[in-house]
């Protein structure tokens, strides 16, 4: 399974090098986003990848006012999804600045990390907005077409078609045992925000990253869920992206609203 960073061409040999990186790029500058708890300082690529810094207030008798607590990495592309929220929530591990939305997209429910959640705090739900949400594939298959697709499920058991979405992280068990939803809006709350899916390529680009010279795919596919943007370095794919080709696996899905309707 690749990391998320370097899905977008932020591969680095170890978690210092990556802060190193990260902390040049802060010294060219960048976009700050204020929140309750400080701000995101947005890096931005005009390539797409883009790298969400968590800058949380200090002490009062700190020397420096905001201290770098996270970082998310994030892709500005051109999927668009109509969804709506019913929980903001937060895991026992998140930061101040991390967080996810329970929200129901097309005919089913997903769970999706929102790379600047601690903007939305304490906002009322449930509303209706329009997201682009990013798909970071943990585990990624591509079939040339949609009969290659199809040709694959007919010995299985449990079929999916080319258009498939299953928040898988809200489940838990299978096998012998029991298979648990684990409820996003229950008092305990830590479920990942993966869902597996399959969907259509609409759009595939080679990029490069001009930070560090990495290449990686973007892609659009359309799924049962909406119109998501796909991200993934050369490691994960044995050939390029073409409209028509179906990908399946499993993903981590961050997002952020593009616009909101109020509530619903």
């Amino acid at each position: 399974m690749a990391d998320h960073f370097s899905l977008i061409g932020f591969k680095a040999a170890s978690a210092e090098d990556l802060s190193a990186l990260v902390s040049s790029l802060l010294e060219q500058g960048g976009d700050k986003e204020p929140c309750p708890v400080g701000y995101y300082h947005r890096l931005r690529l005009p390539v797409g990848p883009e790298l969400w810094v968590h800058m949380q207030k200090s002490a009062e008798d700190d020397p420096d006012p905001y201290i770098a607590v996270g970082i998310t990495p994030f892709f500005e592309g051109e999927g668009r999804t109509p969804i709506r929220v019913r929980a903001l929530r937060q895991r026992p591990d998140d930061n101040l600045f991390e967080g996810a939305f329970y929200v129901e997209l097309g005919p089913t429910i997903a769970l999706i990390d929102v790379v600047d959640f601690a903007r939305f705090a304490g906002k009322r739900v449930p509303f209706m907005a329009i997201a682009q949400i990013v798909a970071f594939p943990h585990e990624l298959a591509v079939y040339e077409s949609e009969a290659a697709f199809d040709a694959t499920q007919v010995d299985k058991d449990v079929k999916f078609t080319p258009r498939s979405f299953l928040a898988s992280g809200l489940f838990t068990g299978g096998g012998d045992s029991e298979i648990v939803f684990l409820d996003p809006e229950a008092e305990d709350f830590r479920a990942p925000a993966r869902a597996f899916l399959t969907g259509e390529v609409q759009k595939a680009e080679l990029r490069q990253n001009p930070v560090t010279g990495q290449e990686f795919t973007w892609a659009v596919i359309g799924t049962a869920g909406g119109t998501f943007d796909l991200v993934a370095d050369a490691a994960m794919l044995r050939q390029p992206l073409e409209p028509g080709m179906i990908v399946e696996g499993e993903f981590w899905l961050c997002g952020r609203l593009i616009e909101i309707f109020g509530a619903a």
